[in-house]
């Protein structure tokens, strides 16, 4: 009886093992993903003799993070938020050397190797300002990284045309295609969450340029942590809280004459160009909260564009046009001014914010952004013509109100040098809101010409339809008199 229940008890054993291995396997999938912090590693060694320094101290400053070296002088310094920072290397016997200017990107290792004088040696001070390598050993696929610091020497706005200067991405109306891909073939992360629109593709999430440190493209030989992309991946990383203060404000315009809002669509030239009514505010503030363990970065941005795509339209001057099939002869004043197309304006407001709790060996970072957006959908055919055609109805062009953003939680706990593990919560939306300006949501009445007209003469009761005698189909009017 005892050898049965023995015989028993261990099939048991074995049949939770078998689940337990089962279930880790199903749920594995869910708990990959990409990293979104880069690594700090190198060799610290004596100036004069090249020996390694066991047991020296490698730090981040303004972080709580560092490590300490192995016998053969070796650190590795894991979970380093994207972002520039100092790293020092000091030694009992040896003048302290510091790094600035180090560069950490996403799921990358910087390499930094110390050499430390002897404190008998009189050097001075050591600092030493670190240079972008040409070749990160540690890519082993087709990483292309746009930093901050290029974004901002960039001369160009936004983030789709900032894509747009890596090798491999074509832009063409306003949408990215990689390695000549479909649209719905590239991936989009930020902060790791995947932002990719389910629907059509591309991202579902607008942010400001001005909000990044780095993004990255990933032209192709991607692991598995990504998925549902075929020709490139795109991940973009919020700037951090700064360790002290900083502000800015910076508002950007075309508008070099001043004119007012009425001379919008005016067709004249200023300084040899025309006016498309470009309005870009954009504001930051960055710093610590209290302490320096707890960090802060917001961004608020307000867009304006009387022209979201300028081209070099000449503009249509045809003068009066009579239909000579009318009884009562209407005439049409066929004008339309070049420069900005109307009823193709964008006006967007943008929010986005990081925040940062460094209580080694737990850390939090809280990252967020939200986008309102108000534009016309005028373009249904792509280019400028899109616009041009609504030239003979400009107060009926359907209208499109968005909201999108993203929030991110992320736990980190450090459980050695080498060692941690991160849990990482994501949350997109994306909401699109497309409506004609006089029916507004009620979609069953878009086909129904009785009740366009009499949406039409809400807006303007000097306009009267007459049904015609003795016809009582929907939709069957004279000519106005």
């Amino acid at each position: 009886m005892k050898l049965t229940q023995i015989i028993n008890n261990h099939r048991r054993e074995n049949m939770k093992r078998t689940i337990s291995v089962i279930l880790f396997l199903l749920l594995l999938p869910t708990f990959v993903f990409a990293s979104t912090a880069g690594r700090v590693k190198g060799k610290v060694t004596d100036l004069q003799t090249g020996e390694p320094l066991i047991g020296a101290n490698v730090i981040v400053v303004g972080t709580s993070l560092g490590a300490a070296t192995d016998v053969n002088g070796e650190y590795v310094i894991s979970n380093v938020e994207v972002g520039v920072y100092e790293v020092k290397a000091s030694y009992i016997g040896y003048q302290a050397i510091t790094f600035s200017n180090v560069r950490v990107n996403a799921d990358l290792t910087t390499e930094l190797n110390f050499k430390l004088p002897a404190e008998g040696v009189s050097v001075g001070e050591v600092e030493v300002v670190a240079k972008r390598p040409l070749i990160n050993k540690s890519n082993t696929n087709a990483i292309r990284v746009t930093t901050s610091e290029d974004i901002d020497l960039l001369p160009v706005r936004g983030v789709a045309n900032l894509l747009a200067l890596t090798p491999g991405v074509i832009l063409q109306d306003n949408t990215i295609f990689i390695r000549g891909g479909r649209k719905d073939e590239v991936g989009y992360y930020i902060e790791g969450t995947n932002v990719t629109n389910p629907m059509i593709g591309g991202s579902a999430v607008n942010i400001s340029q001005d909000a990044l440190e780095e993004f990255q493209v990933q032209a192709g030989g991607y692991t598995a942590e990504f998925g549902g992309a075929n020709s490139g991946i795109v991940r973009s990383q919020i700037k951090s809280g700064t360790l002290n203060l900083k502000a800015s404000v910076e508002y950007i315009t075309d508008n070099v004459t001043f004119k007012g809002r009425d001379a919008r669509f005016d067709g004249d030239k200023r300084l040899g160009s025309y006016w498309f009514g470009y309005s870009d505010f954009i504001t930051t503030l960055s710093g610590p909260i209290l302490s320096k363990k707890v960090k802060f970065f917001g961004l608020f941005e307000s867009r304006f564009q009387n022209d979201q795509n300028p081209q070099p339209f000449p503009g249509i001057h045809l003068g009066r046009i009579t239909d000579p099939n009318s009884p009562l002869q209407d005439t049409i004043n066929f004008e339309y001014p070049a420069g900005a197309v109307q009823k193709n304006s964008l006006k967007v407001y943008s929010g986005t914010g990081s925040l940062t709790f460094d209580f080694n060996p737990i850390i939090f970072r809280l990252v967020g952004t939200y986008t309102n957006l108000e534009t016309f959908n005028g373009n249904q055919y792509g280019g400028t013509s899109g616009q041009i055609l609504n030239i003979l109805d400009l107060d009926r062009v359907g209208r499109i109100d968005q909201e999108n953003g993203v929030f991110n939680l992320k736990m980190t706990h450090i459980l050695s040098a080498n060692t941690y593990y991160e849990i990482n919560a994501g949350y997109s939306f994306d909401t699109d809101h497309r409506y004609d300006p006089y029916l507004l949501d009620n979609f069953a009445s878009y086909g129904d010409s009785v009740a366009n007209t009499n949406a039409v003469k809400d807006i303007n009761p000097n306009m009267i339809w007459q049904r015609r005698p003795g016809d009582n189909r929907v939709g069957r009017y004279l000519t106005p008199s």
